[in-house]
């Protein structure tokens, strides 16, 4: 009998439960080990007597051990023979067996070298031929003209010469231009490019940037039309690169727009991102070509190459800049207009203070750090605030202590001790009590001395963060994107967004113990990004305030309103997960796709799965699509059978839709988008819901405004505040001016 060796690491209880006959039993178990263990267990149970573990080994390796448990009598000779046969066999079906995957193994590597080989190879084609018609068109220009300057010279009139010598120089540019996009695509796929990285106004080197090209658009009788915030826009970027980023979007514009046609061109400012927004009035690109039209000298076809020029670099350099600065590109089609480039550039200033992350070494701190980084991330952005900060408790030392914070200075962040009692955020812990300031120098109970770089800005909110009522930290907002102040509702919905972070930051400390779901956790944070990056973090909001508007008109609980304002923030995130290709289609989508789209809602939900979420807010995410007559979709619920949360964010999805510029439908006016509601009350939606959705749209002054939700009532409420305050100012200094009076008297 061969002789065998005890291995480790083997699958404990591996005889467990099994009954062994008189005849023997045979049992593979590829890497079995603890061998001895496994023998004490079956003599101390008195299930067996003898056991033999034969190795299967193919030359050195050993593929695993065959065990055979008997109950009385050990093997005779002739089993032992038999045993052998067996063993001989077996190892010779593994070895077979490895053979052939490593076979296959290596054909798929092969296959994977060829499929490479044969894109270099395209990509040479490419090159040669979009290269040369390139260089060959500026040059054969050139020469025509300096051909014909040669043999006129004396005759020629010099107002002539000035034209010739006019396109010569034009043509040169084009040639430099060329020279300098190959050179600087060079540098960017060597890896030899050098970002640095320094804060700039990004809405300034906009202007800067159309101002240089403008006459392209006066040449062509293009008009371009610009949005740009109010605010400066500040961001921490390579200047020289956003700014060749900006001119290679917006040079593209220009050239695919026919004639007499518009760019438009936005910037607008998000909690963590700055979108840019380049649109032509061209026909568009083909379906087929959108996810391909980043790729180094890729055209569109060949007519656009002669018709449009160009070398296939341009959108390729925009997408390494984009992507040395962490940021994201797409192209969508918009329907009847064109195509346009979106770019959205990181504003991450997110620390997290080292210490907390102690016991937690290589990667498994970098993780860690990387999901309070996208949880403080989420914070900011459903809130639209430029700072935001998650502090946790220290009940030992009773001060709070700073976990992970966006936009705070990284020596703050890593040294700030609160006391319990002190500063803003030790009070909440304190009474247990958020605190809403809407303008912190009015408001003279707190002092000015807690105006510092820890709010930044004078209206904040701070809210305590429980743990089965329990304070174990505090969250806090201040500096909102906008310029303006917090409002109630958006007090609301921290405070609801409080108990979700402190059931994840649960999950983030039991790191050991939700290993598996860790993943997913971060990947459903992602996805709520990716939303928020989709659909822009102030349309998110308006609409989260109507739908809460018709859920109190409905005189839903405070559990209810809760649900709704979150579910309203993460209902499609299965969305985030089809294709964008499909997802911005601009002819009618096929069977195929519209299953593809018709998945999201379980997609979603199996995405919050390892959320600490209420049971309403998963079944918004699950069943935001079913309709009021049974015919909707995942599960074909009907009427009442569709929790009343699911009901109301139906219909604010649906007017969402109709009233935002999508790839393959048409886009309705806001009056439209009402009727369209209002006809479908009874088959789709639940005309009660219905009923106070309209009535929610009137309360808040909502209109459309470029494809977006504005509420006026919102612009009323902040101006009414303003005003409350300007005159309590006002008395306070007449009081203030009487008592001087008096003490003068």
């Amino acid at each position: 009998m061969s002789s065998f060796a005890v291995k480790r690491n083997a699958a404990e209880g591996l005889f467990e439960g099994r009954d062994f006959g008189s005849g023997g039993a045979f049992v593979a178990a590829e890497n079995a080990s603890s061998v001895e263990k496994v023998l004490a267990a079956m003599v101390e149970r008195g299930s067996a007597e003898h056991l033999y573990i034969v190795p299967l080994e193919e030359r050195i390796e050993s593929s695993g051990y065959l065990t055979i448990g008997y109950l009385k009598d050990p093997p005779t000779e002739y089993v032992e023979r038999a045993i052998e046969a067996y063993r001989n066999m077996a190892v010779h079906i593994l070895w077979k067996e490895r053979v052939v995957s490593r076979l296959k193994e290596s054909e798929k590597t092969l296959s994977l070298y060829r499929e490479e080989l044969d894109g270099v190879n395209q990509l040479k084609s490419n090159f040669l031929s979009v290269i040369s018609h390139e260089l060959k068109t500026p040059l054969t220009s050139i020469k025509a003209y300096a051909e014909t300057l040669l043999e006129n010279l004396e005759s020629i009139e010099t107002r002539t010469v000035r034209e010739f010598v006019k396109v010569m120089d034009g043509e040169s540019e084009r040639l430099i231009k060329l020279v300098d996009n190959i050179l600087s695509f060079s540098y960017m796929e060597m890896g030899n490019l050098k970002v640095e990285k320094v804060s700039f106004e990004l809405d300034e080197l906009l202007r800067e940037v159309y101002a240089s090209i403008e006459k392209e658009f006066v040449s062509r009788g293009l008009t371009a039309e610009i949005a740009l915030p109010k605010s400066p826009v500040i961001i921490k970027a390579d200047r020289e690169l956003v700014k060749q980023l900006l001119q290679n979007l917006i040079n593209n514009a220009v050239k695919f727009s026919p004639e007499g046609g518009k760019v438009y061109i936005s910037l607008d400012e998000e909690a963590s991102f700055a979108r840019i927004i380049v649109q032509d009035t061209g026909k568009g690109i083909p379906e087929d070509q959108l996810e391909k039209i980043f790729e180094r000298f890729h055209q569109v076809d060949g007519s656009d190459t002669r018709e449009y020029g160009g070398s296939g670099l341009g959108l390729a350099i925009c997408k390494n800049i984009v992507d040395w600065h962490e940021g994201k590109i797409w192209m969508e089609n918009v329907k009847g207009s064109g195509a346009k480039v979106v770019v959205l550039l990181p504003m991450k200033d997110i620390y997290v203070r080292q210490a907390l992350s102690k016991g937690f070494i290589g990667s498994r701190r970098f993780e860690r750090d990387r999901y309070l980084t996208l949880l403080v991330e989420m914070v900011a952005e459903f809130l639209q605030a430029r700072k935001a900060s998650v502090m946790v408790l220290d009940r030992e030392q009773n001060a709070l202590r700073i976990l992970a914070a966006k936009g705070l200075d990284p020596e703050f962040v890593q040294n700030t001790r609160v006391e319990v009692g002190e500063r803003i955020a030790g009070k909440v812990v304190e009474t247990g009590r958020a605190m809403h300031v809407f303008d912190i120098e009015k408001e003279n109970q707190y002092g000015r001395a807690n105006n510092t770089a820890y709010y930044g800005t004078s209206s904040f909110i701070s809210v305590p963060m429980k743990d089965d009522g329990e304070i174990i930290g505090v969250i806090n907002v201040s500096d909102h994107v906008e310029g303006r102040e917090f409002t109630e509702h958006d007090h609301e919905l921290l405070e609801s967004l409080s108990e979700l972070i402190a059931g994840m930051l649960k999950k983030a400390d039991a790191y050991e113990l939700v290993s598996s779901n860790f993943e997913k956790l971060k990947s459903a944070m992602r996805a709520i990004l990716e939303l928020r990056e989709t659909w822009g973090g102030k349309n998110l909001s308006n609409l989260t305030i109507v739908a809460q508007a018709t859920a109190r008109r409905l005189r839903l609980d405070e559990k209810a309103l809760i649900a709704v304002r979150i579910g309203m923030n993460i209902y499609d995130l299965g969305l985030m997960k089809v294709p964008r290709h499909i997802r911005s289609k601009r002819e009618k989508l096929s069977s195929r796709d519209v299953k593809r789209l018709m998945e999201h809602p379980n997609l979603g939900f199996s995405l919050i799965s390892p959320m600490c979420l209420d049971e309403r807010i998963k079944a918004i995410v699950r069943n935001h699509h079913e309709r009021y007559d049974g015919k909707g979709y995942p599960d074909g619920l009907k009427g009442e059978e569709i929790p009343i949360e699911a009901r109301i964010v139906s219909v604010v999805d649906a007017f969402r839709a109709l009233i935002t510029q999508g790839p393959y439908r048409k886009v309705y006016s806001f009056e439209e988008a009402r009727e369209e509601i209002m006809k479908k009350a009874g088959s789709r939606f639940d005309p009660k819901v219905v009923e106070a959705f309209m009535k929610a749209l009137n309360d808040l002054g909502a209109r459309e405004e470029n494809g977006q939700l504005v509420l006026d009532s919102i612009t009323e409420e902040l101006e009414k505040i303003r005003n409350s305050l300007d005159e309590r100012d006002e008395t306070d200094l007449v009081e203030e001016q009487e008592k001087v009076k008096e003490g003068a008297r």
